[in-house]
């Protein structure tokens, strides 16, 4: 006979002269069966009885045992439930009050905002988490796993790029019993499984999630808009995972720090090289000095025609510059339309790719964000159709248009009515958060695409606005001139919003007064302002708009420096 067992279903078959009774089924041929014991697995087969019925009929009685569900530490490695456990508790629950900056009204804030998110334990007594948790934070408190204590922290170092931040707790009672996570040298491999700890919405206690590594990938970080390395897993990340350490064995891998809101189980980690480079950065330099930037734009050369336009031989691959920033430093050394076939010896493909590791391949800014700002690196260009070999320092230098102002409050500047601004990401980003770039004014979102910086202090100022007042500029309207770029002020170029200050300030003091100011804007547009109607009309205007002051902080030193001198 045969006995086929599936979630606890058995089947048998009557034998000749013989009764199959199976357990805990009705009865066979008029004999009941006796309860049983449970049914085994398939390694540990059932007992077979053989015993006489009433009637003298050989029955063969078949004992079958239920399986077990298998109890958590049976199915789970018993190194890796220890390891976890000395995880969990390094990791930290951080709760922040923050007062965001309203870049449309750059005199206000806006209402403040809590929110909660995850952090762990490492060296020097420093508490590593993200930088989206606690920006621009008028309060930070930390919980640690299985405590009902808050304790008040404070940041001692914010890298924005890289989403990171590392905090402190100066109370001594936090620290017991704490022990600080230590890192793995190696970026997880494709298939690899790790384990994501932290704090997410649904509950309030620490929540433990397993996912696969998906793939590498160099993306964008969404609280900066900077492109480097992160590691994709299919493991969900929500709000609050954000700070939590991904574990392989005892060591951390990464960090949970963004997912994806229009895909399933798709969740992105920073990897350890990164964390990394900011803690070495902090150790060399003392402070976070950013990572290096090549402000320069480039496109592929996987076409044949351009290939040979540009006398490339078919054995070298690379990437065309297209254009680069005057402000950049490899301005001084690379020109446009250079071929650049390799960074420090190893080649770029035509697809603009590097090497990264067996079977897998990265943009070739992987290279550059590898380094730190000061370090030298080597260009094999191909120039006029000779290959040469450059030498050049790395910097930072902030884009025209800053991807983001985290903690930084908006500069402005206020006169006749007229309010200017700085544009960036920021004030683009009060159009619409995420589809800012479609929403936004077409003229700024250009500029922010394609524009070049042709000085290290060089900002866009933007007319943001203009506060009505029938005296000084009745008749200059919002919907002609509102967020309109100013060029020129009475003919002298306008580099940034403090040379704007220095300008104003400059000619509303001669001795005159009735000096008129001239604002060129964009295609050929013009205000006039009249100093004199300005000056009168500054405090009403400000007290009608519930405005403290005609400027930002920093530009209030301008006005004050000018009146001295």
């Amino acid at each position: 006979f045969h006995i086929f067992c599936c979630n606890y279903l058995l089947s048998g078959s009557i034998m000749k002269n013989k009764a199959i009774v199976l357990n805990n089924q009705s009865s066979v041929d008029g004999i009941t069966t006796t309860p049983s014991s449970p049914v085994t697995d398939d390694h540990h087969p059932p007992n077979e009885e053989t015993i006489i019925s009433p009637d003298s009929t050989p029955v063969i009685r078949i004992s079958v045992e239920h399986s077990r569900q298998p109890s958590l530490t049976q199915s789970l490695d018993h190194d890796a439930i220890e390891s976890l456990e000395l995880v969990l508790n390094s990791v930290v629950k951080v709760f922040c009050t923050s007062t965001p900056c309203n870049f449309y009204l750059p005199w206000q804030m806006k209402h403040q905002k809590t929110k909660t998110a995850s952090g762990f334990i490492i060296k020097n007594k420093w508490i590593l988490s993200n930088a989206h948790a606690v920006t621009n934070a008028s309060s930070i408190r930390i919980r640690k796993h299985g405590d009902a204590t808050k304790y008040s922290a404070r940041i001692l170092y914010i890298a924005h790029e890289c989403d990171l931040v590392i905090m402190t707790v100066d109370e001594q009672k936090f620290w017991l019993g704490l022990e600080p996570l230590t890192f793995c040298s190696d970026i997880p491999r494709l298939q690899e499984s790790v384990t994501v700890v932290g704090f997410p919405i649904g509950g309030d206690n620490l929540s433990v999630t397993k996912g696969i590594v998906s793939r590498v990938v160099m993306s964008t970080y969404s609280h900066s808009k900077e492109t480097l390395l992160s590691v994709q897993i299919d493991a969900a990340i929500n709000p609050g995972n954000s700070g939590g350490p991904a574990i392989q064995g005892k060591h951390v891998v990464g960090m949970a720090f963004q997912g994806q809101a229009q895909a399933q189980s798709i969740g992105f980690i920073i990897p350890v090289c990164v964390i990394k480079h900011v803690l070495d950065d902090i150790e060399l330099h003392g402070c976070y000095t950013a990572f290096p930037c090549m402000s320069f734009n480039w496109q592929k050369l996987e076409n044949e025609s351009l290939r040979e336009y540009l006398k490339i031989p078919n054995d070298k691959h690379g990437i065309l510059m297209t254009s680069i920033d005057p402000a950049c430093i490899l301005s001084q050394v690379l020109k446009k339309y250079d071929v650049i076939t390799a960074l420090d010896g190893v080649p770029i493909a035509d697809d603009g790719t590097v090497y990264f590791r067996r079977g897998e391949r990265l943009y070739f800014t992987y290279m550059e964000k590898s380094k730190f700002v000061g370090d030298t690196m080597r260009f094999t260009i191909i120039r006029e159709g000779k290959e040469l070999n450059i030498l050049s320092s790395l910097e930072y230098i902030e884009p025209l248009v800053p991807k983001q102002l985290h903690d930084k409050h908006p500069e402005y500047l206020i006169y006749g009515g007229i309010v200017f601004t700085v544009l960036s990401q920021s004030y683009l980003q009060e159009y619409g958060e995420d589809d800012w770039y479609r929403k936004a004014p077409t003229n700024l979102v250009n500029l922010t695409y394609f524009s070049l910086k042709e000085q290290s202090d060089t900002q866009i100022v933007v007319l943001n606005q203009i506060l009505v007042d029938d005296i000084v500029n009745y008749g200059i309207s919002n919907g002609s001139f509102s967020n309109c770029i100013l060029e020129t002020m009475n003919d002298v170029k306008i580099r940034s919003i403090r040379h704007l200050a220095q300008e104003i300030d400059r000619l509303s003091n001669t001795e005159s007064g009735n000096e008129y100011i001239r604002f060129g804007l964009d295609h050929n547009q013009l205000i006039i302002i009249s100093c004199e109607r300005a000056k009168k009309s500054e405090a009403r205007i400000l007290k009608q708009n519930s405005i403290s002051q005609p400027r930002s902080e920093h530009l209030m030193s301008v006005r004050l420096s000018s009146k001295v001198i």
